[in-house]
């Protein structure tokens, strides 16, 4: 799937806030959908493996270096109405430096455990828009999430069900 990533875009109103959300997105649609006990995540694949060039680049991996990454589908009430799609990789050898919970988190959305962090930085936010997602244009953000030399990249697309954005007004 090829995208164009751009450091801001003119998104629809109804997608902009949530694709510059700084903090977990898992909170914010917990918001959305007005649960306690937030999103679930529904795990599609996860593993180890080669690097695609993006993540070689932007965990800055050298040749031969592997990732352990995870793709799931966060939501609300109905299971057949996923709102997001997401992946998060990091370098295997992280593991040993106290990334080994993320491996073991099921259908859990790791927002959470990520965000508990007081010292976790987050890169600028970088998005992208696909031409055409069956009737509609499909918008997506990335970012790296950073505590001290560990590195992990969060992709998230939006899907046609995502909710109706309930934050304190534009993030």
């Amino acid at each position: 799937m090829h995208f164009r990533w751009l450091k801001n875009s003119h998104a629809p109103w109804h997608i902009w806030p949530w694709l510059r959300v700084p903090a977990s997105l898992t909170a914010a649609l917990r918001r959305a959908y007005g649960q306690s006990h937030g999103p679930a995540a529904r795990v599609l694949a996860c593993g180890r493996g080669h690097p695609s060039l993006a993540e070689k680049k932007l965990l800055g991996l050298s040749r031969g270096a592997w990732v352990y990454w995870r793709e799931v589908q966060l939501y609300g009430p109905n299971p057949n109405q996923p709102a997001l799609w997401a992946r998060s990789s990091f370098p295997l050898r992280t593991i040993a430096q106290g990334l080994q919970p993320l491996t073991r988190h099921g259908s859990r959305p790791i927002g959470n455990t990520l965000f508990r962090h007081r010292r976790l930085r987050r890169s600028p936010i970088e998005m992208a828009v696909q031409p055409t997602f069956g009737s509609q244009r499909r918008w997506c953000r990335r970012s790296l999430l950073l505590r001290g030399p560990r590195r992990v990249l969060v992709e998230e697309h939006f899907l046609p069900d995502l909710p109706r954005w309930r934050g304190q007004g534009r993030p």
